[in-house]
């Protein structure tokens, strides 16, 4: 999982920064690093995301298309 899966993740929840952040005890800023590159995703943050949003097929989804559009865009 990348920044661009974090944030595909958020966004099929229709969630902001601020509001994926409260759910999984981070900070909004924290959520933004990793979004946008500068920050990797932890193992924790991993499972805080698993935990909280489960890894149904909605996620699993939501994280495919996040790494074909990545594919994409390079």
């Amino acid at each position: 999982m990348n920044g661009v899966a974090v944030r595909a993740v958020r966004i099929s929840k229709g969630m902001t920064q601020e509001g994926f952040a409260k759910i999984l005890n981070v900070s909004r800023s924290c959520i933004a690093a990793v979004e946008s590159g500068f920050r990797p995703v932890s193992p924790a943050l991993r499972i805080k995301i698993a935990q909280a949003f489960g890894t149904g097929e909605d996620i699993t989804e939501a994280i495919t298309r996040a790494r074909e559009s990545e594919k994409l865009a390079l």
